[in-house]
């Protein structure tokens, strides 16, 4: 009797849970949502626990479903998107575009998350990117999803746009004020 509530009770949490997980698509528009949602988990859990049963380490359900959501929908950015990195960072320079403050300040000194690369070498190209304008940029590793590239900190709204128009340009998926990475 006891066994059937606790089942019915892990039910019921197991529906609830899900109710807040995004529709299963194939489509790049939700990527900056499931980042949004994916650091939220990502800060408020560790990303591996001790299964009770198993005894073997584990990713905690909404990390482990947030990230396979992000691969379905194809929210990593490849190689190919940034095939115009270069062209990018030459017109750009040309042009003498400088990151500049404007518009109120920005929530603590904001960050961008400007995309997710599959391989250390798009990282580090990635980076190169970015402190070829004097911006500061970092790359994370994340499990199962690749490396993480992070630039800022930027100390006004108006900054925080021009890094994401900057970071779409040059090709990168789904950049986003981050509300959790600082420098």
């Amino acid at each position: 009797m006891r066994r059937a509530a606790l089942a019915l009770a892990a039910g019921a949490v197991l529906v609830a849970a899900c109710a807040g997980i995004p529709e299963q698509t194939s489509d790049r528009a939700n990527c900056v949502g499931l980042f949004q949602q994916y650091d939220i988990y990502a800060n408020a859990m560790p990303s591996e626990v001790r299964d009770p049963w198993t005894g073997r380490e584990r990713t905690p359900w909404p990390l482990a479903q947030y990230r396979r959501l992000l691969v379905q929908n194809d929210c990593m950015t490849r190689p190919r998107d940034l095939a115009g990195l270069d062209a990018v960072a030459a017109a750009r320079r040309a042009e003498g575009w400088r990151l500049a403050d404007s518009g109120p300040p920005a929530p603590r000194p904001g960050s961008v998350h400007a995309g997710t690369v599959t391989s250390d070498a798009e990282a580090a190209r990635a980076v190169a990117f970015f402190e070829g304008f004097g911006i500061r940029a970092t790359s994370i590793g994340a499990q199962g999803l690749g490396r993480r590239v992070f630039i800022g900190p930027f100390r006004s709204q108006g900054a925080v746009g021009e890094a994401i128009l900057l970071a779409t340009e040059a090709g990168f998926v789904a950049p986003y004020a981050s509300r959790f990475f600082r420098f």
